[in-house]
């Protein structure tokens, strides 16, 4: 199968997203990768498969770490393969986040939650069970249409301004969640300005974003693909909340997704300020996220993870043995495209998300199976792509 550079659905951004800056330095280079969520039918395994080059940049002036090869949200989200019920961990995450926020904020009556990136509504289905009136805004049709079926109210449509001048005509809004979502967004002037709108003078926007941190701490390189055009740290989101006349007031630390932060965001002065918030920047100083060569010890790290893993693999198979992955979230697509693990490495990979199953991987073109396949099989389990989203005792068999 051919794999193609496509220009049609694809530009290069020349400023920070944030501070409008051209102050720009690319950190880290993944190499050119197909959508990490682009999975494949048997039938399109031969026709031409389209790639975007992977690159990271950071913001020298504000700090943003940042995308600047934008892949067009149209072709990246109208169908989506990520299910947030499909994982166990992230269902149990959600349970305890809705209770938490309505316990904090929405004990009174009347009480309106706006989700942005709503995904299948598992979120959304918690607050309502907690009596409290939601709306789900989700681009992709094929998990808006799952969320409607199953009574989560959901507007098949990508967040704007103008969708919150739409939503703010019927009735206030108490909270704004937005949980993985905020990544996605190229234009975070105009998200924010729709924040501003929808939250007015006594709302709370709540959004919960992988840490920058972890990222580089952990060696979580596969968590950078086209979807995620930014990689938060607390510095750069006061810059950013700060030109709406907005403040960040408190900050939580989730274990969720290898680690993610919980900000809460009001209009100034509405709540007073939590240590948490110095914290994290006292922090962010102490590493060096403001200066380039926090960075670029990064890079050589990846550079060394993807050469031992192959050498790994490569010794595993001259002893004959045979590979599975376990789990398939779009992060493992980024390892495995980076480091080219095709089926030469992996025989398949087992997954419990229903629409993943009996599909092939974007690039690397590896069979999905369910794990019930694997049952009362001599085949060797290796864990190559151990995720959080595959810690699921659903995807614990017996071989």
């Amino acid at each position: 199968m051919e794999t193609e550079v496509n220009l049609n659905n694809y530009k290069l951004e020349e400023k920070c997203r944030i501070c409008s800056s051209k102050n720009l330095k690319i950190i880290l280079d993944l190499g050119e990768q197909p959508p990490s969520n682009s999975f494949l039918d048997i039938d399109e395994l031969n026709s031409p498969e389209s790639k975007f080059p992977l690159r990271l940049f950071w913001c020298k002036d504000c700090y943003l770490v940042q995308l600047l090869d934008i892949v067009d949200k149209e072709y990246l989200f109208k169908n989506y393969f990520y299910m947030t019920s499909a994982s166990k961990p992230i269902v149990d995450h959600f349970k305890k986040y809705a209770q938490d926020v309505y316990q904090e904020f929405l004990q009174e009556d009347n009480s309106f939650v706006v989700e942005i990136g709503s995904n299948d509504g598992s979120l959304l289905k918690e607050f309502k069970k907690l009596g409290t009136s939601i709306l789900g805004i989700e681009p992709a049709t094929n998990l808006s249409e799952l969320a409607n079926q199953s009574n989560v109210t959901t507007k098949n449509t990508f967040f704007s301004s103008e969708v919150s001048k739409e939503i703010i005509k019927s009735r206030d809004v108490s909270v704004v969640i937005a949980n993985n979502v905020i990544a996605h967004i190229e234009n975070l002037q105009d998200l924010m300005n729709g924040i501003k709108i929808l939250i007015g003078n006594n709302g709370v926007f709540i959004f919960e974003v992988p840490y920058l941190v972890d990222l580089i701490e952990n060696l979580e390189f596969d968590t950078i693909y086209h979807e995620h055009l930014s990689y938060f740290s607390i510095l750069p989101l006061l810059k950013l909340v700060k030109q709406f006349g907005l403040e960040i007031f408190d900050i939580k630390k989730q274990l969720v997704h290898g680690g993610t932060l919980r900000i809460f965001v009001s209009q100034k002065d509405n709540y007073p300020i939590n240590n948490s918030v110095n914290v994290f920047l006292n922090e962010e100083h102490k590493l060096g996220l403001d200066k380039i060569e926090f960075y670029h010890k990064f890079s050589t790290n990846v550079e060394e993870l993807k050469k031992n893993l192959l050498k790994l693999l490569t010794q595993l198979k001259k002893e004959n043995k045979s590979l599975l992955g376990y789990g398939a979230p779009a992060k493992g697509n980024v390892l495995l495209n980076y480091c080219g693990i095709n089926t030469n490495f992996l025989d398949c990979i087992i997954d419990t998300t229903p629409l993943k199953q009996g599909k092939y991987t974007p690039g690397m073109h590896i069979p999905i199976i369910p794990p019930k396949n694997l049952k009362n099989t001599d085949v060797a389990l290796f864990c190559l792509l151990y995720t959080s989203e595959a810690a699921d005792d659903s995807l614990r068999v017996d071989l």
